[in-house]
């Protein structure tokens, strides 16, 4: 029956200029890792590898084999700062990194709902409680990596049982992607068996999360415990050969391991390009103005909405595509703080959410949601219609609340932090200051910080279970890109962001904060415990209500509805039914079928 239950659920004009600069994800910053893997030209045939029960097999269909002209070439990118870490498991602003310098068991293609294997040749959901992966022989760490050593199921053990320190350094990979682990068993040197605490409905998808990187242990234990300025200590496809303030450069490693047989976007023969250069550019006219001028290949940082979109697609030698957003912009309470449902709902109200979409989305958004809008859509969710019900724009009574209930006087200076390396967050952060100080007459102070700073500001007072620097704190959810269900709910739960972002915690000194926690932890592992989808969608809805009659731990804001992206015409085998989740995390820079013309 539980078989059954898996094979049927995984087969199953506000400052117009400013704003160009837009959601362009030029950094992680303070969300999560994001994963996956593109489409392309060459991976439309043969079986695919579904998640979840039954055997996991290996896609019939291969890519096919380079034709002349294929391999080589630098790709040219760029990006708004530099990163301020390189360790997967802790922090890392640049996601480029983790996806070329090391390997992972696999990825997720969300346009098929494909396993792509990297180091996995297949992977089997025995049971509720058991996850069984087999893994390539001979697969080979870089040179300058242990040696250039064997990587082995144990490397692949002590990599995931990383998470737990990690999470006490500051870590951005929350316990949503690896809380559900028990414990990880090496049989043999090619097969991992990973004992699950409990079923967890995303399993085989959060694995092909970025954050489940492979690393050595040898270099981990070399480097005091972490891996932030380490340049290589994997057996990905790139080695990275240059780390300035000017930008990054990965050359290809000529040490990597043949994906024999190949699956969807991992082609037989390694990478098709050579080397990847991510220039260091902050102004986002800049970038744009390089990318026209054919110095870059894909347009990143600069927000294409669809006035860009039309202006870029009349250039020659660019093309533009356009699809699903499938994102999540939260505003995040400090819990410590708002603990009068009062003070929260007033700020819900406060919120003129139409407005949003028509100055920030030019008019193409969406009413967000503690569960992105692609989850949504397959009933994971609520509809548009009843979210707007739930998230009414009430000046006058959002105003009357917060003076009658003391809004002024438990927050004589409402404090919010945000940086322009990613500037949907300074945007929408302006914005909701604005609808604050005219609707609910409050003062709102604005703290402009580098993406280092913003991300202290988002953890501190973690380990000390202290207040927050802040009271609101706008991040945009970037691994609801690739992985569209798994972290859904994170900024919402203690196990996510909830805790470490928002000061939502059992263990709260805030009686009424820690008994909200617990709730919210009850709900989310009994909808992500569910194994039946019909019966997992009933209790996501559930949750996303409970948040809505709340009024919290976070305000879901509107999202794009579309998401577009540009690239030169010498860019082949782009990944443009998956573009939506590549560009925003790492899901391109994992593509390997990709490759340049001349």
């Amino acid at each position: 029956m539980e078989s059954t239950y898996w094979n049927r659920y995984w087969r199953a004009r506000l400052g117009r200029r400013a704003f160009l600069a837009g959601a362009g994800a030029a950094a992680a910053g303070a969300a999560a890792l994001a994963a996956g893997c593109g489409g392309g030209d060459d991976d439309d045939s043969g079986a695919t590898a579904t998640p979840g029960g039954g055997q996991g097999t290996q896609p019939a269909g291969s890519p096919t084999a380079p034709a002349a002209g294929k391999r080589g070439g630098t790709l040219r990118i760029a990006k708004a700062s530099p990163d301020t870490g390189l360790d997967p498991h802790i922090v890392v602003t640049n996601p480029i990194h983790p996806a070329k310098a090391y390997s992972h068991l696999w990825t997720y293609q969300p346009s098929t709902k494909t396993v792509c294997y990297d180091l996995a040749l297949e992977h089997e959901q025995v049971d509720p409680l058991t996850l069984r992966v087999k893994i390539r022989q001979g697969v080979k760490f870089q040179a300058d990596v242990a040696n250039g050593r064997e990587l082995t199921a144990e490397d692949i053990a002590y990599s995931y049982t990383r998470f737990p320190v990690a999470l006490t350094k500051g870590s951005q990979v929350n316990q949503i992607q690896w809380g559900w682990i028990d414990k990880i068993e090496t049989p043999d040197k090619y097969t991992v068996v990973i004992k699950q605490k409990n079923p967890f409905a995303s399993n085989v998808i959060s694995l092909g999360s970025s954050a489940f990187a492979v690393v050595a242990k040898e270099v981990v234990e070399a480097n005091g415990g972490d891996l932030m300025k380490v340049m290589n200590a994997g057996s990905g496809p790139y080695r990275m050969v240059k780390r300035e303030p000017t930008g990054t450069r990965y050359e290809r490693n000529p040490n990597y391991f043949e994906h024999d047989p190949p699956s969807p976007t991992y082609v037989k023969e390694g990478p098709y390009i050579d080397a990847w250069e991510e220039a260091i550019i902050p102004d986002p006219a800049t970038i744009k103005a390089k990318f026209l001028a054919g110095e870059l290949d894909v347009l990143s940082v600069v927000n294409i909405d669809r006035l860009v979109a039309d202006e870029l697609g009349r250039e020659k030698g660019v093309k533009v595509v356009k699809g699903p957003a499938n994102g999540h912009l939260v505003m995040q309470f400090d819990n410590f703080k708002w603990t009068d449902k009062r003070h929260r709902q007033a700020v819900w109200m406060a919120i003129d959410r139409d407005a949003f979409i028509k100055n920030l989305y030019l008019g193409e958004g969406l009413y967000g949601s503690p569960t992105a809008s692609e989850f949504a859509k397959e009933g994971y969710g609520l509809p548009q219609d009843e979210l707007k019900k739930l998230q009414p724009f009430n000046a006058a009574d959002a105003k009357k609340l917060w003076q009658e209930s003391g809004g002024a006087q438990a927050f004589p200076t409402i404090k919010m932090v945000t940086m322009q390396a990613i500037p949907i967050f300074a945007t929408a952060t302006e914005f909701v200051k604005k609808q604050l100080e005219q609707n609910l007459g409050a003062k709102v102070e604005v703290e402009v910080v580098d993406p280092a700073t913003y991300v202290a500001r988002a953890v501190a007072g973690f380990a000390e279970k202290a207040p927050k620097p802040w009271d609101l704190f706008i991040a945009w959810e970037l691994s609801l890109q690739t992985i569209p269900d798994y972290n859904a709910l994170a900024h919402y739960v203690p196990v996510g962001y909830g805790a470490i972002f928002g000061n939502l915690r059992p263990d709260s000194p805030k009686a009424e904060t820690a008994a909200f926690a617990v709730k919210m932890q009850q709900l989310w592992a009994a909808q992500a415990q569910e194994l039946n989808p019909e019966a997992r969608k009933q209790k996501v809805q559930e949750i996303v209500r409970t948040i809505h009659q709340e009024y919290g731990p976070a305000v879901p804001l509107p999202v794009p509805e579309f998401q577009y992206a540009a690239f030169r015409d010498r860019v082949k085998n782009y990944p443009e039914k998956d573009f939506m989740y590549a560009n925003a995390g790492t899901g391109l820079f994992r593509v390997q079928n990709l490759w340049l013309d001349g």
